[in-house]
């Protein structure tokens, strides 16, 4: 069944009008830059979505393994366009998306990990403009495994979650200025780099993080 999109929230969430009412929709298998911390090539991911999904109908597949919705309230779907090509697939074949596994594999991930290791390769879209974001190895690669991935708690209290016991939450300073701090098995956490030139540094806990005049990252 074809439902109608009603907006692009970013790269990688759009808005569906599904059983009389709209529906946030978080696409699988992609992760794009936020544009509320005004990343590198955020804008250009979203512009891309809704050049693909604006004012048109889409299928929207689900993935049993993925669950039904996020700890958002999101649905989760694959989003298949009305030519029957994956917009999730379109955005990492030409660099406006990462691949993301959140837990479990998908239905499609080794094509999703193969685009976006050649959009990777020609230096495609993000990958070429923004030279300071960390790179993933080949997406081919070995990665870990949800037992060996350090994930924050879904149930622990917003500001008492643990570091995984080292100094590894990362203090960022966006284009605004605004100071923010990821914590490991956040959504921007991987991507986060620390220039200590800029004013950037770890920290230890989140309540030393806030003490310091950083806020938690909205993820």
């Amino acid at each position: 069944m074809l439902v109608p999109v009603a907006g692009v929230v970013d790269g990688d969430t759009v808005t569906v009008r599904l059983g009389g009412q709209k529906e946030r929709v978080r696409v699988i298998g992609i992760d794009t830059p936020e544009l509320r911390g005004d990343e590198c090539y955020a804008r250009q991911a979203a512009s891309r979505m809704q050049s693909l999904v604006q004012s048109r109908e889409v299928q929207l597949v689900t993935d049993p393994p993925q669950g039904d919705r996020d700890r958002y309230g999101r649905l989760l779907r694959h989003v298949r366009l009305a030519d029957g090509r994956s917009a999730a697939k379109v955005l990492l074949e030409e660099g406006f998306a990462r691949e993301y596994t959140y837990r479990r594999a998908y239905e499609g991930q080794a094509e999703y990990r193969a685009a976006e290791a050649a959009a990777q390769k020609s230096h495609a879209g993000l990958w070429g403009a923004c030279p300071a974001s960390p790179r993933r190895g080949p997406s081919t690669s070995a990665r870990p495994t949800p037992s060996t991935t350090s994930r924050r708690p879904a149930d622990a209290p917003k500001g008492d979650r643990p570091a995984g016991g080292s100094c590894d939450i990362k203090g960022n300073i966006n284009r605004r200025g605004e100071k923010i701090y990821h914590v490991p098995g956040g959504r921007s956490y991987a991507r986060t780099t620390i220039d200590t030139s800029r004013g950037e540094r770890m920290f230890c806990s989140e309540s030393e993080a806030r003490a310091a005049g950083w806020r938690a990252a909205r993820d």
